[in-house]
Parts: structure tokens; C-alpha cells; sequence
């Protein structure tokens, strides 16, 4: 019988501004699942966000992905109970899909003692949750640039580290925003003045991230005109938050989809600046929840 195993994965936060479809980084908030073996029955048990109206059953996406482990190695155990503590807001641009898709193929690939190579891992968790940035930081951790071969389309990373020096802070409304209606925003084709723009932020903001900038460059760094203003105008509530902290010189962009922001800034600026999103959320009227972070440099791992 498989011995009892632990797994933690941490939420993610894509597109950092200008990095579209392309950066993700990993952040101290995980969603923890614990399996123990059991001779023929299976136990699905839920705590924390979404507890109380996601499924405990084999739908749920920690238990899907763990099933689609299961059979791609061919081998299923008899019984198991599963515990899912989850402290990532769901559909908030956090990577809650990714952490539960990621969360549940390490945990069956540590429960069946299976081996196989990171690529199968990430082809998979990419499959089953359709956004390789948020899965490749939740994977492997750090900051990563996602990217595909020219000649096969294989899909690869670059991992790199997000300076300590840098602070993450999340600003999270009540309402969630599902990832398909912002991306229905988007439009079909950009200017070559705003591809260059933002072609030109990207690169500036892996520079600034990894180097530990302050804020002005970090600012500067993560404007967007590929996504954000358009995702932006079906968000007002987090439109009008953005807006704000802009006005006032911060680091801000969508996290993900939205409708969520992140904030960077730099540590000695941490406390002040968390002060002063908190005091712009509170304004409004959306329950906003603000949550000072740190990068988190290890992606799933069990115990």
C-alpha cells in the first residue's frame, strides 16, 4: 500500500503587465493536499476558498488531474482519501486552476512512486489546464518565460529569480472574473506600435524584476497595450483601482486575467506602499482583499 504524501503548490501570477501569454511567477500562498491510502474507497474532503460549492467528487480538477495521471501511467490505486486546504481565491488571476491541475499530478505521481520526465509533467498539466505560464511557475517556481520551438512547437522555459529585494503585493476583489470571458476582450489584432511598446516593457520588466529595480523603472516596466486595456473595460471596479495606483506612481498590472492587481515594489517601500493600496481598495465597494507577499523560488513539492 503507497505511503501517505503530502504536496504544496503555490498560486502563480501571469502576464506580470506586458508579459502576455508569456511570464509567470510563483508566490508564498499554496494549496496543500494530503492523500492517504485506503483499501477500497475514495474520501474527497475540502477546506478553505470554494469549499463550499466546488465538488468533492471525481470532477473536482485536483481529482481529475490526479485520475489523468493514473492513466497515463496505467496504474489506479484501490482507495485513497484526499485533503484539499486551499487558501487561493478562485477565479481571481492567482492561478487557483493551475495550483489544483499541478497540485494533483504531483501528488499522484508521488502516491504511485511513478517517474516520468518534466516535460510528460508539463504536457500534461498544459492539456488540462490550457495556460502553460501560470503551470510552468507552479511547477518549477521562480520567475519563468514561457516559450515554443520554432521547428515542433514543443513547448519550453526559462527560469530565472525575482530580485528579495522586490516585494509582491496582491490586491483581490470580492468578485472573480473568469479567465475565458477576458480573454473574449481580446482583440483579434494589435498595432505594430503597440506590439513594439509592449515588446520593449516585457523586456525591461525580466531586467527590472531580476535586478531588483526601483519603482519608477519597475512602473514603467509592466505598462501593457496588448491586454489589459481591453480586459480592463469589463472589469470597472478593478479598471478604477488601477487607474488610481497608476496615477500615484506604483508598479500595478492586472495579475493574470484579473481581476485582481499586482503591485511590486520594493522592500523598503513595502509597508508604505501596502498602506497606501489598502487605503485606494477601501474606497471602494468590491470587498477588496490585500495581501503583502513574498516570490516563492520552489514550485509543487511533496513531503
Amino acid at each position: 500500500m503507497p505511503a501517505a504524501v503530502k504536496v504544496r503548490t503555490p498560486a502563480t501570477i501571469a502576464n506580470l503587465g506586458p508579459g502576455f501569454d508569456a511570464l509567470g511567477a510563483a508566490i508564498q500562498m499554496h494549496l496543500e493536499i494530503d492523500i492517504e491510502p485506503r483499501r477500497d474507497s475514495i474520501e474527497i474532503m475540502l477546506e478553505g476558498e470554494g469549499s463550499d460549492h466546488l465538488p468533492a467528487d471525481e470532477t473536482n480538477l485536483v481529482i481529475r488531474s490526479m485520475n489523468h495521471f493514473f492513466d497515463h501511467i496505467a496504474r489506479k490505486p484501490h482507495g485513497y482519501a484526499v485533503r484539499v486546504k486551499n487558501p487561493i481565491p478562485l477565479a481571481s488571476g492567482l492561478g487557483s486552476s493551475a495550483a489544483a491541475v499541478v497540485g494533483g499530478l504531483v501528488a499522484a505521481r508521488a502516491f504511485t512512486g511513478g517517474s516520468i520526465p518534466q516535460a510528460e509533467m508539463i504536457d500534461m498539466a498544459t492539456e488540462l489546464e490550457g495556460h502553460p505560464d501560470n503551470v510552468m511557475a507552479a511547477l518549477v517556481g521562480g520567475l519563468v518565460t514561457c516559450y515554443r520551438s520554432q521547428d515542433n512547437n514543443a513547448l519550453h522555459y526559462f527560469r530565472t529569480e525575482p530580485s528579495t529585494r522586490l516585494v509582491p503585493i496582491v490586491a483581490v476583489p470580492k468578485q472573480g472574473f473568469l479567465t475565458i470571458e477576458a480573454r473574449k476582450a481580446l482583440p483579434g489584432r494589435v498595432s505594430f506600435a503597440d506590439a513594439q511598446f509592449t515588446t520593449s516593457r516585457a523586456a525591461l520588466l525580466v531586467g527590472a524584476m531580476t535586478a531588483g529595480a526601483g519603482t519608477d523603472v519597475l512602473a514603467e516596466a509592466m505598462h501593457d497595450r496588448l491586454h489589459e486595456p481591453h480586459r480592463l473595460k469589463l472589469m470597472p471596479e478593478t479598471a478604477a483601482v488601477h487607474s488610481e495606483l497608476k496615477s500615484a506612481g506604483l508598479a500595478v498590472a492586472l495579475a493574470g486575467a484579473g481581476p485582481s492587481l499586482l503591485i511590486v515594489t520594493p522592500r523598503p517601500e513595502a509597508v508604505m506602499r501596502a498602506e497606501q493600496v489598502r487605503r485606494v481598495c477601501r474606497e471602494r465597494r468590491a470587498g477588496w482583499r490585500v495581501f503583502v507577499n513574498e516570490w516563492e523560488p520552489q514550485g509543487a513539492w511533496t513531503s
